[in-house]
């Protein structure tokens, strides 16, 4: 099964297809349709020691048009520009990855079916699962391109079951092309782990279940597949590629408090690559009182193989691990996370929230992780929502420090966003 090549003109006429029983409400859908949009501006500033310092300014424009639903039917439309104006030859090299790639892409067209609390969504979407999720820290929003059906009818339980046959990268240099640009939809996907090491073949399947049956306690399961995948660099095969996971949180009022529990157990496995066939065993505990969250993670490695997480920039479902390194999924290496956040709307400043993360991955003798040595890793995030006359205006703050034997890796970002 292979999904055909899905541009906006092939979604808009599917939708004009469907609904063409009833030329008069269909005006009307369009017509009643919704408008709304985002200013984006991002600053990046990366020391990497000997590797190199560069600082870059994006600029991005987000639209998004959703029509009025027709008979349950409704298109939804989303394109997203961006450009560095003031960035140097330099910069444009050293953030040729992530930052650094102008122009303009229509990240999601779909048509969407509604039916009671489940739908249906043929096209260009936003995904967000444990195994298969897509990031939206960048300009460019990782956007997944197939059919997705999320079926929310059953009682206390969610079932998401997808086919996706192409990935949107944030630029579009993974394609061996001499000039950067905005990402486009292609078989190059990011799996932790491995980064951009693999490409899709055919397709990316996935299942996710998940249960809220007992009071205080959800169960997910999930499963993703990676078909006929291929080495990015020189075409070579490496079969197939599967993740699975399972998890129970468990959440218990106490006098006032949250208590949080969790556990969790993933595993992977690459048909011609059994250094990324390992599993992950991970424990979390925690607490939640008026506006401050703590917790603490744990996960423990395989010894001797590492593993891939899944696919998407957002596929980071461990317990532990730091916000921008994400080191988590290496052979031998566990991981001590303590999170502190505090929303300051219980103490009257609304809208501003300040998270505070370390985190320990302590070597067990992974001579190719940090020359063997244990690594630190330090976060601060600040970000405030306005509200008034400037609500829609949001500001983030961004600092991290990865303390790696050769010397550190600080990040300072910054972001203004208005949605309008």
């Amino acid at each position: 099964m292979r999904l055909a090549k899905l541009g906006l003109s092939a979604i808009v006429v599917a939708g004009f297809t469907v609904s063409s029983f009833a030329a008069d409400s269909l005006s009307d859908a369009l017509k009643n349709g919704k408008f709304n949009g985002e200013l984006k501006a991002t600053y990046y500033d990366v020391d990497k020691a000997a590797k190199g310092k560069e600082s870059i300014t994006s600029l991005g424009v987000m639209l998004n048009y959703v029509t009025a639903p027709f008979y349950g039917f409704s298109l939804v439309l989303r394109a997203q520009a961006s450009s560095s104006p003031w960035a140097s030859a330099k910069e444009k090299a050293f953030y040729k990855f992530d930052l650094y790639g102008p122009g303009a892409v229509l990240e999601e067209v779909y048509l969407k079916y509604q039916l009671n609390k489940s739908n249906l969504k043929v096209g260009r979407q936003f995904i967000k699962t444990p195994l298969l999720a897509g990031n939206g820290s960048r300009i460019v929003h990782e956007s997944f391109q197939g059919y997705t059906a999320d079926i929310k009818d059953l009682p206390k339980t969610r079932i998401f079951l997808a086919y996706i046959d192409k990935y949107l990268v944030r630029t579009d240099f993974l394609d061996g092309n001499n000039k950067t640009r905005i990402g486009s939809f292609g078989k190059n996907m990011f799996m932790y782990g491995v980064k951009y090491k693999y490409k899709m073949g055919d397709s990316v399947m996935t299942a996710l279940v998940t249960n809220k049956s007992i009071k205080g306690l959800k169960l997910t399961g999930q499963y993703l597949l990676v078909q006929d995948a291929t080495i990015a660099k020189t075409g070579a095969a490496v079969g197939d590629i599967s993740v699975a996971l399972v998890q129970a949180d468990y959440k218990l009022p106490i006098s006032g408090f949250n208590v949080m529990t969790g556990i969790q157990y993933g595993t992977s496995n690459v048909d011609k690559d059994d250094s990324r066939s390992g599993d992950l065993l991970g424990f979390k505990l925690g607490t939640k009182y008026k506006g401050l969250m703590a917790s603490l993670g744990y996960v423990i490695d395989d010894n001797n193989k590492g593993m891939v997480s899944g696919v998407g920039i957002s596929s980071n479902w461990a317990y532990a691990g730091d916000i921008i390194g994400l080191e988590n999924y290496n052979k031998n290496v566990d991981a001590l996370t303590l999170n502190l956040k505090y929303n300051f709307a219980k103490v009257g400043v609304k809208g501003l929230m300040i998270l505070g993360k370390y985190t320990d991955y302590i070597n067990g003798g992974n001579t190719g992780f940090n020359g063997g040595d244990d690594l630190n890793a330090y976060d601060i995030v600040a970000a405030y929502k306005f509200g008034g006359k400037l609500k829609g205006l949001s500001t983030k703050f961004h600092y991290e420090n990865v303390d790696f034997n050769t010397g550190s890796i600080l990040n300072y970002r910054f972001y203004v966003n208005y949605k309008f």
